[in-house]
């Protein structure tokens, strides 16, 4: 009688790498939060954490650099010029002339509102009513729709068939390029005052705030008073 062969399954593969031992972990090796019962640890080993990685930089803005600021001007006039571009080769039926003349309104109230309520800040900071950084928040929060109306007024005037070859006209074209200049340095105005360590604000930045708030009014009242003159006659 034949006894039955055993079954050969699949080969063992065996290492030829001799496994190495569990490393073993001692308990007081390992030092969490204070020292229990005022004993410190045997060999003063303490578990080091990993150093989180550090804060992405931030991205450029316009008042990290005079450079960024220049070429935001040089933006802005390439855009001024674009504008007057389309003033000329656009005609303009009466009732799209109608709408650019609500948007410029509109446009108005919203840029040069928010110039007076910033320029209103300062004075309330000024005459002791309020602290510079409240005031500076409070001019912070405006740069949108002073902005926005500075935009609406740029685009909306190109449709409505600005006569080019009047000087006060042109006169207008250079106060909203100077204007738009201005706005710009201001960025880099309101973030040295901010980060000024000053208890008082130093005699340069006064001087600075002044001149910026100077040059931001005269253009503004002088582009509306242009703007009625010619509306006018």
């Amino acid at each position: 009688m034949t006894r039955p062969e055993p079954e050969v399954g699949p080969p063992t593969l065996i290492s030829p790498v001799t496994p190495l031992a569990p490393r073993q972990v001692r308990a007081d090796a390992v030092s969490w939060g204070p020292v229990h019962a005022g004993r410190p640890p045997r060999n003063g080993r303490k578990r080091v954490l990993p150093v989180p990685p550090g804060e992405p930089e931030r991205p450029l803005a316009l008042h990290d650099s005079w450079f960024i600021v220049l070429a935001a001007a040089l933006l802005a006039a390439l855009a001024l010029a674009g504008v007057l571009w389309i003033s000329v080769h656009v005609r303009v039926d009466p009732v799209l002339h109608t709408a650019a003349l609500f948007v410029h309104l509109a446009s108005l109230v919203l840029g040069f509102g928010g110039v007076l309520i910033a320029d209103y800040l300062v004075l309330l900071w000024i005459s002791g009513r309020s602290t510079l950084a409240e005031a500076i928040r409070g001019a912070e929060r405006l740069h949108l729709p002073i902005w926005a109306g500075l935009a609406g007024l740029v685009a909306s005037g190109a449709l409505l068939e600005p006569n080019l070859a009047s000087t006060l006209t042109r006169t207008k074209l250079v106060l909203v390029l100077l204007l738009t200049v201005n706005g710009l340095q201001a960025l880099i105005l309101g973030r040295r005052i901010a980060h000024s360590d000053a208890t008082h604000l130093p005699t340069r930045l006064t001087l600075w705030g002044a001149a910026t708030a100077l040059i931001s009014q005269l253009c503004w009242w002088g582009a509306v008073w242009i703007g009625f003159w010619n509306a006018e006659h």
